[in-house]
């Protein structure tokens, strides 16, 4: 054999082992369909033909990309425990790290739905000292752990606890501009106007309708003071006209009102609070939803726009 048929025959043995990733990264009508499913918001038909995908190419190389959308569109449908298990197999592989730092992060996501003041801090407080995170992207995964973890902070009423959270995320991440404000803006959430439950219920013991009116309610105070003193102005009468039945039947409803004033003012409170800690949390989302910075990694200016889901 001549030195230029074997030339012609080794690029030809080449072009056909490049060729096999090739092939293998190929579309796939059943798996892209899936994406297109999802992308529409169809997502019940969308984890039907990523898990026919998966059935039929079990060791597919975009297995992992079919596993991802599953558990997506389950998060998205709200089946929020079978979304974490169908997370699962992605977090832990290591073929694709980038699929596995999304769903490390969207697995987060899901906690955040199931259980925000328990299993989702601990996850995400978990990822600081994780050793088994994707290698590339160690710091993003983490960074984006602090930030989402200080809103969960925050949407707990743990202030300093959440600014120092926040304060913690690197100064080169993308995340810092709207990260550093938080920290400086999540002290003032103890220091808004609230009302003490037990004031409002002592003052409603003492004069019915003092409570509602401590609360912020005027309208609640008026019915409070007027059912409350018509039902004592008639229980007086019964009493003082020996009307027994009358007497006993219009005390008993009376000392229901009373109580029932006394609840009224204690949860007033508690919704005034809860009111004033959802409209600083709101300004804030507002004051935090677009931010301009400059990110000393990339070298570059960016500007973001952030959204709750």
């Amino acid at each position: 054999m001549s030195a230029l048929p074997r030339i012609a025959f080794l690029i030809c043995v080449l072009i056909q082992m490049t060729a096999v990733p090739a092939l293998s990264a190929e579309p796939d009508p059943y798996l892209d369909f899936a994406r297109h499913l999802f992308e529409q918001g169809d997502y019940y038909r969308a984890v039907t033909e990523a898990e026919r995908f998966l059935f039929l190419k079990p060791e597919d190389p975009r297995r992992h990309e079919a596993e991802l959308l599953t558990a997506r569109s389950r998060l998205a449908l709200g089946e929020f425990d079978r979304a974490r298990a169908a997370f699962a197999p992605v977090v832990v592989q290591r073929e694709d790290p980038s699929l596995a730092a999304e769903a490390i992060l969207d697995l987060g996501r899901c906690l955040e739905k199931i259980d925000p003041s328990g299993d989702a801090l601990i996850y995400y407080r978990g990822l600081e000292d994780e050793p088994s995170l994707p290698e590339e992207y160690v710091s993003h995964i983490r960074n984006v752990a602090r930030f989402r973890l200080g809103w969960l902070l925050l949407e707990a009423g743990r202030w300093e606890e959440a600014s120092q959270t926040f304060d913690s995320v690197d100064q080169n991440h993308q995340l810092r501009p709207s990260a550093g404000a938080l920290a400086g803006l999540a002290p003032e959430g103890a220091k808004l106007p609230y009302r003490s439950p037990a004031a409002a219920g002592i003052m409603s013991a003492v004069l019915p309708g003092a409570g509602q009116l401590y609360d912020g309610r005027p309208v609640d105070a008026g019915l409070a003071f007027g059912f409350n003193a018509a039902f004592l102005w008639g229980t007086m009468e019964a009493y003082n006209n020996e009307s027994w039945v009358v007497f006993a039947l219009l005390g008993l409803m009376e000392a229901s009102w009373y109580g029932g004033n006394i609840y009224n003012a204690v949860n007033g409170a508690h919704i005034h609070n809860r009111e004033v800690r959802e409209e600083f949390l709101r300004d804030l989302r507002r004051k935090q939803a677009w931010q301009v910075g400059y990110s000393p990694a990339e070298k570059a200016i960016f500007l973001s726009w952030q959204t709750r889901y």
